[in-house]
């Protein structure tokens, strides 16, 4: 069924036959509700027909992700029908090891593209007499949603703590700022903000609770221990109203059904048998949505539950539940944190490669602060924004101020030295190997012995796995290894030495108005599939943002040595972050002479020719640092983005030996560089060319492509080929590419 999903084996009508045309106009069905953007909002659109430039209407089937610029209250709602024109660009991967598959993660739910269009241009064709009262209801929800939102986003004074109480009522995840979410992860918290099991629970509790306190008036209830089944019954209702007004998203459709099978066990006096439960809950999901178990939601709840379950029973067995005393039962609350911790922790380091060591203190810190009161007031003033404004005012600044100072208690404990690290990409046999040292601790204290030779067994040839990889086997390699990344329209590329020096030359990026993070979704998640967690050199070749973007988020999540850069500076608020965070994490700036200036890495050689006292045009590109790399008789050019006039230059100094094994394309492949002179100059055999698929700028140009054919270089392009890998001994050289050919 999952395979079904992912087959290329389409209908013939489907839209994933017209990815990467031109515009044709599209008719399809809005089937999500609205995420809002920086400056714009998406939804999910099946689309039902299309119509090429000079051709018929002709049916046609898919979801699409629609992308809508521009902001209107008369947009596009659930459930209408509209007619748009927009190409479909194909969902794209980032082609490089460790990287997030995006592709295969949109097919899991069945969308093959992305199209674009704004509010004004979008026709919408259902008329109000065709809205049903199902739609209705599903409309009226999507506006009071939106309502609130933008009840709280006007009357609210702090940004940060307004977006956690709007997320946390709205389901409105999307909202939340990028800086906001580091610092929760960093703090081991992260499932605060986003709407999951545990706030399903709360929720379901504290209705629980308060249905039950109501019908304990009846003493006949309360005898007959029907009070609590029929409070449990009731719970329910409130429960449903909830995770459907926050959006019902997959992740908050899987752990509602976890809670009502829990609570139709507890009803019907089978909640002694959680495992069975969870059994039955899972299977419901996995059967609905056979997809799920490849969801990170799926896995981190489904395992924070199990070893909850077991680790209380180890409890029980050695009577540590029997106390109910205040301290014993916050002694439970710190063992169920303990245990939900180390039961996802080994898939937290796996997919965000971060640990943090004081997740127990801030889990029982901020659990009862954002459950228990921030998520109980934020939903009171949700009841009464509509008829009492100013009470609903009242209420959400209570929740501000307390925000206020769980975000100032959140910096400092993150600012504790080892209160948090960034952690290697865990691999599957290492992850395996973690749960069975878990497995054989819990069975080791439940005292069934007979399993324990053969799982020591499996985590002894699990471990000798582990160290017969390339991540251990690296540092006694004594090649030289260069990796130029996949960062799309941008640069990155990748040196570890024979020595074992780490150099990233650049960071990639796209423009300064993007919400996509280079650094943090590509360049980081390479390097710590790599095992890299330290750089010895980072590179900016020159202050742009395609080169430049990314390296903010390495420089403050990996521990940098130096950073070599040239004169140039920019008043960008990018330059200005990278600067300001090299002062406040103590990395030392380099920035090479204009005579040739040389880096000795010991076989290593780098030779930085840097831009001479003649101003060009387009000076940013033009005074690009460039360094040649030598290991003995392997050489290998980075220009950065210099222009014909500055190649020139450098070709005409005789001063400087340029010949080079490999080039890395000038500017992208642009037809303002890779010159004849340049190129004879420099007499490469192969090129490699950094550029994004089907890029705005049309890089690398059918001109340069050909000159470099003419000259007979050998090319490689990594909108084409993925990440490309180079090898060499000092003598000998390979290469090849992350996508086989």
């Amino acid at each position: 069924m999952i395979q079904t999903r992912l087959s290329s084996d389409l209908p013939l009508h489907h839209i994933s036959n017209y990815l990467d045309t031109k515009k044709i106009k599209l008719t399809g069905r809005v089937i999500s509700f609205k995420k809002h953007h920086k400056i714009k909002y998406s939804t999910i659109v099946l689309i039902q027909s299309i119509e090429t430039i000079g051709d018929t209407k002709k049916k046609a089937t898919g979801k699409i992700i629609l992308n809508i610029y521009g902001l209107s209250k008369t947009g596009p709602e659930f459930g209408d029908i509209i007619i748009f024109e927009s190409s479909i660009k194909s969902i794209r991967n980032f082609m490089n090891p460790g990287a997030f598959d995006y592709q295969r993660f949109l097919k899991l739910k069945g969308i093959y593209g992305t199209a674009y269009s704004d509010t004004k241009k979008i026709k919408i064709l259902t008329q109000p007499d065709q809205v049903n009262v199902f739609l209705k209801l599903i409309r009226k929800i999507e506006d009071l949603r939106t309502r609130y939102y933008d009840f709280i986003s006007i009357h609210a004074k702090d940004s940060k703590s307004s977006t956690i109480i709007a997320s946390l009522v709205t389901g409105k995840k999307e909202i939340i700022s990028q800086d906001l979410r580091d610092l929760f992860s960093k703090a081991g918290i992260s499932h605060l903000l986003a709407i999951s099991g545990l706030h399903l629970s709360i929720v379901s509790l504290l209705f629980f609770n308060l249905f039950y306190r109501i019908l304990s008036f009846s003493p006949s209830l309360t005898n007959s221990g029907r009070a609590k089944k029929i409070a449990g019954i009731l719970s329910i209702f409130p429960l449903t109203g909830y995770a459907v007004f926050s959006g019902f998203s997959p992740s908050t459709q899987r752990a509602f059904i976890m809670i009502i099978v829990l609570l139709f066990s507890f009803v019907s006096e089978k909640e002694k048998d959680i495992v069975s439960s969870l059994s039955v809950a899972g299977i419901i999901i996995l059967t609905l949505d056979p997809a799920a178990l490849f969801s990170i939601s799926f896995q981190l709840s489904f395992m924070a539950v199990i070893f909850i379950v077991a680790g209380v029973s180890v409890l029980k067995k050695y009577f540590l539940l029997q106390k109910t005393s205040v301290i014993a039962k916050m002694g439970l609350m710190l063992c169920i944190t303990l245990f939900a911790s180390l039961g996802t922790f080994p898939l937290t380091a796996h997919y965000f490669n971060i640990v943090s060591i004081i997740a127990l203190l801030s889990n029982v810190i901020f659990i009862p602060v954002i459950g228990f009161i921030i998520l109980p007031l934020g939903l009171i003033s949700f009841v009464c924004f509509s008829f009492s404004p100013v009470f609903s005012i009242l209420i959400i600044n209570v929740c501000i101020q307390i925000l206020s100072v769980s975000i100032s208690i959140l910096n400092f404990i993150i600012s504790i030295p080892f209160s948090w690290s960034r952690v290697a990409t865990l691999q599957w046999y290492e992850i395996a190997a973690i749960y069975l040292v878990f497995i054989l601790i819990f069975l080791s204290l439940k005292g069934r012995k007979k399993l324990l030779p053969f799982i020591v067994f499996i985590i002894f040839l699990l471990v000798i796995v582990s160290f017969s990889t390339d991540r251990f086997q690296n540092s006694s390699n004594s090649n030289l290894k260069i990796t130029i990344i996949d960062v799309g329209q941008g640069n990155s590329a990748l040196i570890q030495t024979p020595e074992g020096k780490t150099i990233l030359v650049d960071g990639g990026g796209f423009s300064d108005a993007s919400s996509f993070d280079t650094g943090k979704f590509i360049v980081a998640p390479f390097l710590w599939q790599k095992g890299i967690w330290s750089l010895d050199y980072v590179i900016l070749t020159h202050p742009e943002s395609d080169h430049l973007n990314g390296l903010i988020f390495i420089l403050a999540n990996f521990a940098v040595q130096t950073l070599i850069k040239n004169h140039d500076r920019k008043n960008s608020e990018s330059y200005v972050n990278l600067m300001r965070l090299c002062k406040k994490v103590n990395i030392r700036i380099w920035t090479p002479s204009t005579r040739a200036d040389q880096l000795n890495l010991g076989p290593i050689k780098l030779i930085f020719y840097e831009s001479p006292n003649e101003k060009f045009s387009y000076g940013y590109n033009n005074n690009s640092l460039v360094f040649k790399l030598i290991y003995n008789k392997f050489s290998m050019l980075f220009p950065g983005d210099i222009l014909n006039n500055r190649e020139k230059n450098l070709s005409n100094n005789t001063d400087i030996n340029l010949d080079s094994n490999i080039l890395l394309s000038p500017h992208h492949g642009s037809t303002t560089s890779s010159t004849k002179v340049f190129l004879d100059k420099i007499k490469p055999g192969i090129v490699i060319i950094s550029c994004g698929r089907h890029n705005r700028y049309g890089f690398p140009h059918d001109k340069v492509l050909k000159r470099y054919k003419k000259f007979g270089i050998q090319i490689f392009r990594t909108d084409t080929d993925g990440a490309i890998f180079i090898s060499s001994d000092g003598k000998h050289f390979s290469t090849k590419t992350h996508m086989v050919k």
